[in-house]
């Protein structure tokens, strides 16, 4: 520090702000776990709270845009896997974490050891596709591995039932979900064999990681790889994946995409095809009848052969042979016609001014490297000139802002004035909306007057206009038509028509 000027030191907010840009360039992103703290939200939505173990703990800051994004709420004393960047917050000078995504810590071990187990199965090839099975194309005794509630057998067997309802469904009813739900899957892969079933489904609705981790059990995977029977895993949402589907010999991504994944051929197909084979056989027979009505044919010209039928028969097969050789001549003709024209149109390509184009376009690429070059270069010096002249602006600012702060309080009126003043203008406004109201049409309506409108004529006029004077009336009636007016009193209207006097149609007092 200058002890003269003092120009070299820095101010708190620049050592704060220095500061935590330091920590969050040397750290990045991080995750921590720890249990959730004094949690407080504030009003505008943001969260703040503490993670603590045994002996420390770390100050967060879980901002609202972050905060709407997370699908785990926090709650005062679990323990979460908080993923964010450390810093220090300026205005206190206190070390802090912005929270980008907060997830349970019990997630975040099963995550873990999930992709342990997958990368394990997956070395020993567990999940190889050669090793799955095709699934039979139309099954007729499929067995389901699935809760006997639920919406994910009500799904299946409504599929089931839509598509194939030939086929004989068996339900092998377990817990999809708790510490006894693994065993009774594995007991339930057991009984399947080849003989009793064609394809088996595994099946159930969403739910979180942990929902689904008897899915991921080791033993029920090898169970499954080795069953007899071809399987088809449909466990979860669309997103949700376990070592089950992976295992599997196909996987959906829903129960009800399971469901239709074991029956490709519906109901409505085997329709479709019958119908097919319907057309087939009839196009046969009346291609034998063809062949036998021919076959008569050739029997009834025998019967007339030698007669004057017969030479009328050969000069109409020379006739067709002549028209045939005609129609080989005119279709060598256009042939070789054909052949010139792409003789043409090739000379033509190879002359054609895109060729040359290409080629001032390829000279042009060695120039315009060089002028990218060229700007990137200049772009860079700018950069970081622009990068200079901001920390001496950034600079300049933290020396004037408190000086402008002091002047702009000097300068700032008082809650006093204000509200006298707002009050004069208040007055002011009402003064004018009962002077407003008062000369309105609805007010001079009630001392007696009405208002007169002429309205529309049939492809004249397109809207109704008021009338000030009765020449205005008289001006609209001298062709001799009569005047549609509407006279609107303060509680109704009533409508008339006005004819000037002397006319072929009647008289109407004006």
């Amino acid at each position: 520090m200058s002890s003269s000027s003092g120009q070299t030191a820095l101010s708190v907010t620049q050592i704060n702000k220095q500061a935590g840009d330091l920590l969050t360039q040397a750290f990045g992103t991080v995750e921590v776990i720890g249990e959730v703290s004094e949690h407080k939200r504030a009003a505008s939505g943001h969260h703040y709270f503490a993670l603590k173990d045994e002996r420390s703990q770390l100050r967060c800051a879980f901002f609202r845009g972050n905060a709407m994004r997370s699908r785990h709420p926090l709650r005062e004393g679990e323990e979460v896997v908080v993923t964010g960047r450390l810093g220090i917050y300026t205005e206190r000078g206190a070390y802090q974490m912005i929270v980008q995504t907060v997830a349970p810590a019990g997630e975040g071990r099963l995550a873990a050891e999930f992709e342990r187990l997958k990368q394990r199965l997956l070395t020993e090839g567990l999940f190889a596709p050669e090793h799955k099975r095709e699934t039979p194309v139309m099954p007729r005794r499929i067995a389901v591995i699935s809760s006997d509630s639920g919406a994910a057998i009500h799904d299946v067997r409504v599929t089931l039932a839509r598509r194939f309802p030939l086929a004989q469904v068996t339900l092998f009813p377990v817990l999809v979900q708790g510490a006894q739900s693994a065993a009774q899957l594995r007991a339930a892969v057991h009984q399947l064999s080849a003989d009793a079933f064609d394809v088996a489904l595994i099946v159930r609705g969403g739910g979180s990681l942990s929902d689904l981790w008897s899915f991921n059990d080791e033993a029920l995977v090898r169970a499954l790889r080795d069953s007899p029977v071809p399987t088809i895993s449909g466990v979860g949402h669309e997103t949700d994946i376990t070592l089950c589907d992976l295992a599997a010999d196909r996987r959906a991504a829903t129960p009800t995409g399971a469901a239709e994944l074991a029956t490709p051929v519906t109901v409505a197909d085997m329709r479709e095809q019958l119908a097919r084979r319907g057309e087939r056989i009839q196009s046969v027979w009346q291609a034998g009848f063809q062949s036998r009505s021919q076959r008569v044919d050739e029997l009834s010209r025998g019967l007339v052969r030698g007669g004057p039928g017969e030479r009328l028969r050969l000069e109409r097969f020379r006739l067709a042979g002549l028209a045939a050789r005609l129609h080989r001549i005119v279709e060598r003709r256009i042939a070789l016609q054909r052949q010139g024209l792409r003789d043409m149109q090739r000379q033509l390509e190879r002359g054609h001014p895109r060729r040359r184009l290409q080629a001032l376009r390829d000279r042009l690429v060695a120039p315009r490297r060089a002028l990218d070059g060229a700007v990137s270069a200049d772009l860079s010096q700018r950069g970081t000139h622009l990068a200079a002249l901001t920390r001496r602006l950034l600079v300049t600012r933290e020396r004037l802002l408190p000086v402008l702060r002091q002047r702009l309080d000097r300068y700032r009126p008082s809650s006093r004035l204000l509200a006298d003043r707002l009050r004069r203008e208040r007055a002011h406004l009402n003064g004018l909306a009962r002077q407003l109201e008062a000369l309105g049409p609805e007010q001079v309506q009630q001392r007696g007057y009405a208002l007169v409108e002429a309205l529309a004529r049939p492809g004249k006029d397109a809207m109704p206009r008021l009338v000030k004077r009765a020449a205005d009336v008289r001006a609209l009636g001298r062709s001799g038509e009569s005047v549609p007016l509407r006279i609107r009193f303060v509680d109704d209207a009533l409508c008339v028509d006005w004819q000037a006097e002397g006319s072929d149609a009647g008289k109407s007092s004006e």
